[in-house]
């Protein structure tokens, strides 16, 4: 690597499909090169986005955590670290990865370690940070957090000091998602199936309890008692597809509701619908992607008002917000937006507006160019 280049050690457990990993991805690639250098280092194995950057010509170590256990991970990363020289120690906040990155950075006299946070500690209530992650903070740079609202939590919630916190928001690759028209639409549908006049309801989100997809499906048998018919696209997969396939069925909406799986093409599904959903419970969101990727392609949304939702949904303006999981609420809002195409439409275009003022990547990577340089060379 060339002098005067700040280098940089991605730490993780592994970058899975994700918003968060998808993230980082995007980041990593949008670092100036005459600038930064990278190398990843995975606990486990790099996972799909991983892959992908291995396939970029990212250099990677997967699995440094095996049966020897932690110590031994320690070990083997400030090996490592000792011949790659990191000034900057990025630590996504992964289970061990953060504890493990800034042990091992510590170790090899990197310059300055970041934490990058994307969650919350409210699923499961066992807080983001462990005893020894908190210790380390000590020693830690930023921990940096994707919103506003997210950094109260992180100072207010989890103990953190105002002045180790920094917001970064989320973007996205705003060429990947270009606006909805009438041939995207018409070739989004004819490709899935649909029928121009369907009106289709779309929720990208992993089957995880605090997503809350069930108040959807209820919401979709309201809308269908109250004579809307609507066809509900769910892309994503996990530990709830089977308990949400039968509440489907209870529910008698089956033939209404189709279940993607995991989606590589999630621009495409969103010119095929009509509005998108997220009707997370309380516990939850940080900065969702999926919320921004509705926006940016410009149709409306409905979401729950939840985390740091609003700071993306205008309520009334780029769509609704309702309360957590209220399956009432969602219908009466889904059914204001389907019956009403031309109000939705405006929505989406000030939806989008706001999405490209605010969420590209290339802010996004920005960001994190100025953090990493401005605590190498202070």
């Amino acid at each position: 690597m060339e002098v005067g280049r700040i280098r940089v050690a991605l730490v993780a457990s592994t970058l899975g499909v994700g918003g968060a990993e998808r993230v980082t991805a995007d980041v990593l690639r949008r670092l100036d090169p005459a600038r930064f250098g990278s190398e990843l280092f995975f606990l486990r194995e790099a996972g799909v986005v991983g892959r992908e950057l291995i396939g970029d010509g990212f250099v990677a170590i997967e699995r440094l955590l095996d049966r020897s256990g932690e110590p031994m991970a320690l070990i083997r990363l400030a090996r490592l670290f000792r011949r790659y020289r990191p000034d900057v120690v990025f630590c996504l906040d992964h289970h061990n990865a953060m504890t493990l990155g800034r042990l091992a950075g510590l170790a090899s006299g990197a310059k300055a370690m970041v934490v990058a946070s994307h969650a919350t500690g409210l699923v499961g209530k066992r807080g983001v940070f462990g005893p020894v992650d908190r210790m380390l903070m000590d020693f830690t740079g930023r921990v940096v957090a994707v919103s506003r609202t997210h950094a109260r939590y992180l100072q207010l919630r989890e103990g953190l000091p105002f002045s180790i916190v920094r917001v970064i928001e989320n973007g996205i690759d705003l060429d990947a998602y270009p606006p909805v028209d009438g041939a995207r639409r018409a070739e989004a549908r004819a490709g899935l199936g649909l029928g121009d006049e369907e009106r289709v309801v779309l929720m990208v989100a992993a089957m995880r309890p605090e997503k809350a997809h069930e108040a959807l499906l209820a919401a979709t048998r309201r809308l269908r008692d109250d004579g809307v018919e609507t066809t509900v696209m769910l892309a994503g997969d996990g530990e709830r597809r089977d308990a949400l396939e039968d509440a489907a069925n209870l529910l008698g909406i089956q033939d209404s509701v189709r279940f993607l799986g995991l989606r590589t093409d999630v621009a495409r599904l969103l010119h095929a619908a009509d509005v998108a959903v997220l009707p997370s419970r309380g516990v939850v969101e940080t900065l969702p992607l999926a919320v921004i990727e509705a926006m940016a392609v410009g149709i409306p949304v409905v979401a729950s008002d939840v985390g740091s939702v609003a700071e993306l949904v205008r309520d009334g303006d780029s769509g609704h917000l309702i309360p957590p999981a209220d399956e009432m609420a969602l219908a009466e809002r889904l059914k204001h937006i389907l019956e009403n195409p031309a109000r939705a439409r405006e929505m989406g275009a000030r939806g989008r507006e706001w999405v490209r003022r605010r969420f590209a990547i290339e802010r996004t990577a920005l960001g994190y160019e100025t953090l990493f340089e401005d605590l190498v060379r202070r």
